[in-house]
């Protein structure tokens, strides 16, 4: 049985020591972007079409459906960069000629996948602006070397897969992806894990308070506000502009740290953790309303929505899935109000944001504890109801419908 594969992505600063050098990777990622708007505006255009022949009965037939797929996206771009078809602009793109063919022509292959998800009921692509990162993927072989010319590997010894260069804040980096083994053990250990705003809680009874980002918060704000100040286009406006992204960066920086820290530090304690599958987006809904029907408090459950998005629940569990050997996803409801001792639910159980105390048992503690130590006990018991994990050892335990019913 050959040996699991996993990839592992590590980013590097680029110095183009050129102006040469600078001025292809900018045009490399200007026409990634503008191959991508054009595709958008090709099949969008190609999809109006067809939505209108169909309301006839006498072309509804006859006219084929149209393909996004990237082989004809693809047959697409090689007609435009040939100048046999015009750009929605009107104008042939002869100039894409002088880039490397395969490097614009992958971002199709994005696309390709996006229009997939779209059409399965996601969101749509959506158009991309030059005033955001620009980047390109280099899909083809290719060979990183050191000064010496000697192959740059990974610390595995596994050679690179895929480059991705990103500009962002006006420096250039590289995104290295490397197929290496998989090494990941399962030590036997589990642990739950309650994810609150600003904060997680561990069985083990440990509390990770995320690092206070209020300072750059107020500095972003007021780099948000001399942006609204100052007129559009304008250099000022751009330096203002450029601050506000690079405080927001420090913001990402240090969330990013401490969800390495803590989740490092959880995945080295246990091989499988158990979390809640949080619905982050419905968690996250506007709660305005309509003209007809406002909503109710909506200052607070914005406010509410801002810390609870600032938290990364969504990144933190992407990371917790690739650095430990298992991740169960648990039912959310009323592991809060659940007491791990007797099993009782209660709303009276949580009489405070951190303390716990069962109205049952009497059972006392901090409320984020009870509620990982509840999590847990809710993994395990999916396990032996055989919707979890599969433990040498079957354990039944109630689900919380039959618990509330009795």
């Amino acid at each position: 049985m050959s040996a699991r594969t996993m990839y592992r992505g590590v980013i590097y600063r680029l110095y183009p020591r050129s102006q040469r050098k600078h001025d292809m990777l900018s045009r490399l990622a200007g026409a990634y972007r503008f191959v991508w708007n054009e595709a958008i505006a090709h099949n969008q255009q190609q999809l109006e079409i067809a939505r209108l022949l169909a309301q006839f009965p006498a072309t509804a037939d006859a006219v084929p459906a149209p393909s996004t797929t990237f082989f004809s996206m693809g047959k697409w771009f090689t007609s435009l960069r040939s100048g046999k078809t015009r750009s929605s602009r009107g104008g042939q793109e002869t100039w894409l000629q002088e880039l490397p063919f395969a490097i614009v022509r992958y971002s199709l292959k994005r696309q390709s996948g996006a229009w997939k998800k779209a059409f399965k009921g996601g969101g749509f692509p959506k158009y991309k602006s030059r005033l955001g990162n620009d980047s390109f993927t280099i899909p083809e072989k290719f060979r990183l070397s050191r000064k010496g010319g000697d192959p740059y590997l990974d610390r595995t010894g596994c050679k690179p897969v895929q480059v991705t260069v990103k500009r962002f804040l006006g420096k250039w980096y590289a995104v290295v992806t490397y197929a290496v083994p998989d090494v990941r053990e399962d030590n036997g250990r589990s642990i739950g894990m309650d994810m609150d705003v600003g904060q997680v809680a561990t069985r083990e009874g440990a509390i990770y308070f995320m690092p206070d980002t209020s300072r750059l918060e107020a500095r972003k704000r007021r780099y948000q506000r001399m942006m609204a100040r100052r007129q559009k286009g304008s250099s000022r406006r751009a330096r203002a502009r450029h601050s506000c992204a690079k405080t927001q960066r420090g913001i990402a920086a240090v969330r990013a740290d401490w969800q390495h820290r803590v989740s490092r530090g959880v995945t080295d304690i246990a091989g499988t953790v158990v979390v809640e599958a949080l619905n982050v987006r419905g968690m996250t809904a506007s709660a305005r309303g309509t003209r007809d029907q406002p909503g109710k408090n909506v200052s607070a459950k914005a406010g509410l929505n801002r810390e609870v998005l600032q938290t990364g629940w969504t990144s933190f569990r992407m990371q917790l899935e690739y650095k430990a050997s298992r991740v169960v996803s648990v039912d959310p409801a009323y592991t809060s109000r659940t007491c791990h001792a007797c099993g009782s639910v209660d709303k009276g159980n949580r009489k405070m944001r951190s303390e716990f105390e069962c109205v049952h048992c009497g059972h006392q503690g901090n409320a984020d504890v009870n509620a990982a130590l509840s999590i847990l006990a809710s993994g395990i018991g999916a396990s032996g109801r055989g919707e979890a994990l599969g433990l040498s050892t079957s354990t039944i335990r109630q689900n919380v419908s039959d618990r509330l019913a009795a």
